[in-house]
Order: structure tokens, then C-alpha cells, then sequence
């Protein structure tokens, strides 16, 4: 029998969901953070939205640069993903005290997680509050990505790579690759 609750304190029932570092660099300094609530909005043009916190100092950043980049990361990197989404950027240079490594976007000014297996440089076009959070939604102008990562129809390969994947309250997970089926319909 399922427990029902509308007393909603923990709203994390629909993870396990890959994790994004979500951040850029503007006039208030360079800051990234972890993100697991994101998702694609369109195909044509590319957009991805990502929600973050009113208080959270990419928050800033990306509302001052008007762009940012996703950047996703594999299991190895799970210590960064806590680091960089349990310590706040208004406290310390996270970029810095955790050693990220970065290198430069090819179109726009914030840069992209050297060590992630694929990164999206987005244009900020839209910013609409949801309750504590505010969905920013990004023109995705360019893709970068671990070819080895990906099959030619841009699917990953978690033969190849094993994603983050956050379950909440601090847990992470990845894929199992012997679970992998391609399913059509009848």
C-alpha cells in the first residue's frame, strides 16, 4: 500500500536525475554549482532551462552575464559535484579551493569544466520565477563532448562513461551497463 503525505517537506521522489554544473563568470566574480533540477525545452532552436535558488550566488552571476554553461560530469567526480553543491560561492572561491579545472567556452565569455564529458555554452533568453527557484532558460550555441562518449546518434555510451546521477539528500548513483536495451515499439 503507498503512504500518502501532503505535508510535502523532502520533494525528491522523481530522482535519480544526471548531474549538471551550472555556472559562468561576470562582473561579481567566476562561480559554479551543482544542479540537478535542468532539462531540454526545445530541439529547434536548442534551449535548456536550469533552476536555481534566489540566493545562490550563480544565481547572480548568471542573471549579470546573461549566459552560462552546463557542464556534466561522471561518477569519478562525485566528491566535486558535493563540494561544489554543498558549499556556497558567497563563503569561498570554490573554483579555486576545489582546484576546478577550466578551459574557455568558443563562444561565449564563461567557461566549461576541462573534466567534463560534455558541456553546453548557452545564452541566457529568458529568466521566469517558480516559487523559491527561477527557471533560466539558455540558447544552447555550442556543444562539447568526449566523442568516444557518445554513438553516432548522440547517445551516451554508459559502457564508455558512467554519468552522475544525484537521488537526493546527498546520494549519488550512476547506470548499470548491463541494463542497457534499445526498445522499439511494435
Amino acid at each position: 500500500m503507498k503512504k500518502i503525505t501532503t505535508k510535502i517537506e523532502k520533494f525528491q521522489y522523481f530522482y535519480p536525475y544526471s548531474v549538471a554544473i551550472v555556472g559562468g563568470q561576470s562582473e561579481s566574480g567566476l562561480n559554479y554549482m551543482t544542479c540537478a533540477w535542468h532539462t531540454a525545452l526545445s530541439f529547434s532552436p536548442p534551449l535548456f532551462g536550469v533552476c536555481i535558488s534566489k540566493k545562490r550566488k550563480t544565481h547572480q552571476i548568471i542573471s549579470e552575464a546573461r549566459e552560462f554553461s552546463v557542464n556534466f560530469l561522471t561518477i569519478d567526480q562525485v566528491k566535486l559535484s558535493a563540494q561544489l553543491g554543498r558549499r556556497s560561492g558567497h563563503d569561498l572561491d570554490k573554483i579555486k579551493e576545489f582546484r576546478v579545472k577550466l578551459s574557455p567556452a568558443q563562444v561565449i565569455q564563461s567557461p566549461i569544466l576541462e573534466e567534463a564529458y560534455a558541456c553546453f555554452e548557452c545564452r541566457l533568453i529568458e529568466v521566469k520565477a517558480f516559487g523559491d527557484h527561477d527557471l533560466f532558460v539558455g540558447e544552447v550555441l555550442a556543444v562539447h563532448y568526449e566523442e568516444e562518449a557518445f554513438d553516432q546518434e548522440g547517445v551516451l555510451r554508459p559502457t564508455r562513461v558512467l554519468p552522475l546521477c544525484y537521488l537526493g539528500s546527498d546520494f549519488y548513483v550512476t547506470l548499470d551497463p548491463d541494463t542497457l536495451n534499445h526498445v522499439l515499439p511494435d
